[in-house]
């Protein structure tokens, strides 16, 4: 998540105070992201989320030491410019989806509900931001000083990056549904060599992943700052 650090020293106030923020509403994000997984499985006949204590909106169920807490406190508090997290993954059994659906359709809606909760609260950020705003509170459209702020562009960056059509990310089910036999050996490719992919995107020192997800994050902004 390509976001600045905040003002001063990696110690300074305002830093630790940026990474604590950031860090909450990572892992608030990935939580509902991680249960919208778990309850569309849910929901297609597969118990294996629930069996696994993951049909929840509980952070501790689906927060990953690292991912969660660990990397994203480091990055933000040495100030390193680039912001990145991750959830656990939900295990679902995708031969266990009701015949209503194919079996490839039946992982493609589990893996979209995913980016689908991240789009939702953001959009549900930047309601309560408008509302507040309505109301007479001064909402700041700066990351850094705003937790609505943060919030709608983090979870907008989620939603954006998880639907790249790259295994293991979400959008590499949905892009092996919609495009199906024909588009097979590039599915294929990604699903072999996505990992390296996606560390070839968030490490290189050109900022192509900035590049791709910059429009509709720029977009986005422009419609948190209208709304105030």
């Amino acid at each position: 998540m390509p976001l600045l650090a905040a003002d001063g020293g990696p110690f300074s106030h305002q830093n630790l105070r940026f990474a604590g923020l950031f860090v909450i509403c990572l892992i608030i994000a990935i939580a509902v992201h991680e249960f919208a997984h778990a309850f569309a499985a849910d929901k297609l006949g597969d118990g294996t989320p629930e069996a696994e204590g993951r049909l929840t909106l509980n952070p501790v169920a689906h927060a990953d030491p690292i991912g969660t807490l660990i990397l994203p406190l480091v990055l933000t508090v040495m100030q390193t410019g680039f912001l990145f997290g991750w959830g656990r993954p939900v295990n679902t059994q995708p031969r266990n989806y009701t015949r209503k659906v194919s079996m490839r359709a039946g992982m493609a809606l589990v893996a979209f509900a995913g980016p689908l909760s991240n789009l939702l609260q953001a959009a549900l950020a930047i309601a309560l931001a408008a509302g507040l705003s309505a109301a007479g509170v001064a909402i700041s459209t700066d990351v850094k000083e705003s937790p609505l702020a943060l919030f709608f562009t983090l979870n907008l960056v989620l939603f954006m990056f998880n639907l790249l059509p790259i295994h293991p990310l979400d959008g590499g089910k949905v892009f092996s549904w919609a495009f199906g036999a024909k588009w097979a050996p590039v599915d294929e490719f990604l699903g072999r060599y996505g990992g390296i992919v996606i560390l070839v995107l968030v490490l290189s020192p050109i900022p192509i992943l900035g590049y791709l997800l910059w429009p509709v994050l720029d977009l986005g902004q422009r419609a948190f700052a209208a709304v105030l």
